[in-house]
């Protein structure tokens, strides 16, 4: 080991505001992959902040016995942070194809990151103090009014800049480089020449590397995780997207839940577009929230009256692979290519707040409410703008989760459309599709009795199935197994199909629908 330099503020300063950005990073990195890879968001992003916050507090405990050589302290620390850190979304990943531990390993290394994290504050201003400054308080002041800023440029920069460009893998191993950026920069400023010079030359190359390498890997740990070959794979600003294809079942998945087999999506999308369409007289405007795929446009566009399609998918990633990938883009025939068709990649509950012309059908194809982040596209009060935008004469259907794994759910769904569109008779629909299992879905018709229906006689619900021609051409449905559709299997429970529709609604304020989601898929396992 060589001479000291005196540190200036400026280079503290700049240190800190680095770091700062850095460690944010990781913490939205660690929560993000978890909710891609285990589900609910918000347990994920819960845990990752929780850990991350805990195991900085260890690290500042920890820093106190770092102080004799702050400086040096500072330097490892960054190092086997940015190769932990680094590493981090590929391990989480490796984990979870190939053990049953994965969220073992998504706790320790939370943990750990967390303490490389908070021992760096600590350790700068005892850098400060060992070049012989008393300006404790006034320093610290600075350091954290810093370090919260940089927490802010992190938070702006990695939702709209980092993940959509580099992804999660490559985000990870960008924020490990700019660490060991900031090792060997206070290097340089102290003039030390150690090993650790060496060492962070090394870790750089290695994490280089991996930058390199990082697309592969994560395919490779991706890969591992289907059955069928996976023919495409990235990460957008919403979700993980990936797409398996063997023989001619091609198959879309998003954070790791399937949305649809060309083996037997028909069964669904047929269900969902035209028990809607052929309750309306002559429909010609249609709006599809969610649906990004296209297949269920493709179902719409069927209906010679139709002269407007609205798509609706927050994830532009969804709609431009469904238009561009050859194997999706002949599932849906090119639905969203054609002239009726406009996508808007907007949130569907912020849309329906706008003005726009009235609508004779409204089709919401969005994911299950697994948890709040989607519970608001269940909720009462997107019901009730949904409402305000369709005609008078007009219909809405949605995709209301299984009817037998999570009956529930269906039943609450129903019971929310009912409240959110009262003077309007609403019907659940169920129908078997062989890779999702029994499926339900909700009708909610103008006149009638009012309130749910459930297995209605002939007549009972005016117009139900019976406004419109079933279009020719369909793969799965004729009139007869259309109407079969209003006919519910009992539930796991042996409950009657007819029990149990008066539940709860689910609003913005009380989410409930999330809570019944879990409640009732704890039953299963897959």
């Amino acid at each position: 080991m060589t001479r000291r330099g005196q540190l200036d503020r400026a280079t503290v300063f700049a240190a800190a505001l680095l770091v700062a950005v850095g460690g944010i990073v990781y913490e939205l990195i660690l929560g993000t992959t978890a909710s891609y890879l285990f589900g609910s968001s918000v347990v994920a992003f819960s845990l990752a902040t929780g850990l991350t916050l805990f195991g900085m507090g260890l690290g500042s405990l920890l820093a106190t016995r770092l102080t004799s050589d702050p400086g040096l302290s500072f330097v490892r620390n960054e190092v086997l942070l940015a190769l932990l850190g680094g590493s981090s979304v590929l391990l989480v990943h490796w984990a979870f194809a190939a053990t049953d531990v994965y969220w073992v390993v998504f706790v320790v290394l939370s943990l750990a990151i967390g303490v490389g994290i908070g021992v760096e504050i600590p350790l700068l201003v005892s850098l400060v103090r060992a070049s012989g400054r008393e300006e404790s308080v006034d320093l610290l002041s600075k350091v954290l009014a810093l370090d919260y800023f940089g927490a802010l440029v992190a938070s702006l920069l990695f939702p709209f800049l980092l993940l959509p460009t580099l992804g999660l893998a490559r985000t990870a191993v960008t924020v490990a480089l700019l660490n060991v950026a900031v090792a060997l920069f206070m290097l340089w400023r102290m003039g030390l020449r150690t090993r650790w010079n060496l060492l962070s030359v090394l870790a750089l190359l290695v994490l280089l590397a991996l930058f390199v390498a990082s697309s592969s890997l994560e395919r490779m740990a991706v890969a591992r995780q289907y059955t069928d070959p996976v023919v495409h794979q990235e990460t957008s600003a919403y979700q993980r997207i990936v797409l398996t294809a063997y023989g001619s079942d091609t198959r879309l998945w998003l954070n790791d839940q399937l949305q649809f087999s060309t083996v037997d999506e028909a069964r669904y999308h047929e269900t969902l577009a035209h028990a809607a369409l052929t309750s309306v007289a002559d429909p010609r405007s249609v709006v599809v929230l969610g649906g990004g795929d296209g297949m269920l446009a493709r179902e719409v566009l069927r209906h010679p009256g139709v002269q407007r399609v609205t798509v609706v998918d927050l994830d532009p990633a969804v709609t431009t692979l469904a238009r561009q990938n050859r194997l999706v883009a002949e599932a849906n025939q090119h639905a969203l290519d054609d002239p009726r068709v406009e996508v808007v990649n907007a949130d569907a509950f912020v849309w329906l707040g706008e003005p726009g012309p009235p609508v004779d059908v409204v089709l919401a194809d969005l994911v299950d409410p697994s948890d709040e982040r989607v519970a608001k596209l269940y909720s009462r009060e997107l019901y009730a703008r949904a409402a305000e935008r369709l005609a008078p004469d007009g219909v809405l259907a949605t995709q209301a989760t299984s009817s037998y794994f999570t009956p529930d759910v269906h039943r609450q769904v129903a019971a929310t459309v009912v409240a959110g569109m009262p003077g309007r008779t609403v019907v659940p629909l169920s129908v078997n599709v062989p890779s999702f299992g029994e499926w339900g879905f909700v009708l909610a018709l103008p006149g009638g009795p009012g309130g749910v229906v459930v297995d209605p006689e002939p007549g009972a619900v005016p117009g139900l199935l019976t406004r419109s021609p079933l279009p020719a051409g369909l793969r799965f449905h004729d009139l007869e197994t259309l109407q079969q559709t209003t006919r519910l299997p009992r539930d796991p429970s042996g409950r009657e199909p007819d029990q149990g529709w008066d539940a709860e609604p689910s609003t913005l304020l009380s989410p409930r629908v999330v809570t019944t989601y879990t409640r009732d898929m704890r039953l299963w396992r897959y």
